[in-house]
């Protein structure tokens, strides 16, 4: 081999050899559809920081990228009249899109983790928590009564916080939903 043909090996092995230890190293995780019917859902790699449609067929599984490096993302799922609920995923991870009866939304639970997250966990979307406030017992699916203008409605668990809860108002439009503090919900 000539001296032009090692130097482009050289090269080659040079510009390859780190982009295919990058490509390898690049955070996955799985999800797997556990239902009969074909599931639409978004993916947030925080690198992006934009949602990403994904779909996905029946009782099939998908490997997704996490470009960014980080070893969290995120997964949400919409459910007709409550929004959508959001989770966050670890690298090496095992999701399983699941519809639940008792909350009558969908969900996704945690059926292997790696690293630094330990089981899919709810995320709250939108306004924190005030400081002070200790942990609601609530959890996704209960049926509450939430107080609005001094009347109590019928209202459903749609997302948990640390220290609110996000509410559907049984019966009205999902632009109701809201936020509340313990001050304002109780069980029904």
């Amino acid at each position: 081999m000539g001296v032009f043909n090692k130097l482009r090996v050289v090269l080659v092995c040079l510009i390859l050899g780190p982009m295919s230890q990058a490509i390898a190293q690049i955070p996955t995780y799985n999800v797997f559809n556990d239902t009969n019917v074909v599931l639409n859902f978004q993916t947030l790699d925080p690198a992006r920081g934009t949602w990403k449609d994904q779909k996905l067929n029946a009782h099939s599984q998908i490997t997704l990228n996490m470009y960014s490096g980080n070893p969290t993302g995120k997964i949400r799922i919409a459910t007709p009249n409550h929004g959508y609920n959001e989770y966050q995923v670890g690298a090496g991870g095992i999701y399983r899109l699941t519809w639940s009866d008792q909350k009558q939304m969908w969900d996704v639970r945690a059926t292997q983790q790696a690293n630094a997250i330990t089981a899919a966990k709810p995320m709250e979307r939108s306004n924190p928590a005030s400081p002070g406030q200790g942990a609601l017992p609530y959890r996704l699916g209960d049926s509450t009564l939430v107080s609005w203008k001094g009347k109590w409605y019928n209202a459903t668990v749609i997302q948990t916080g640390s220290n609110k809860v996000k509410i559907h108002y049984d019966g009205y439009d999902s632009n109701w939903d809201e936020w509340v503090d313990g001050t304002r919900i109780r069980y029904r």
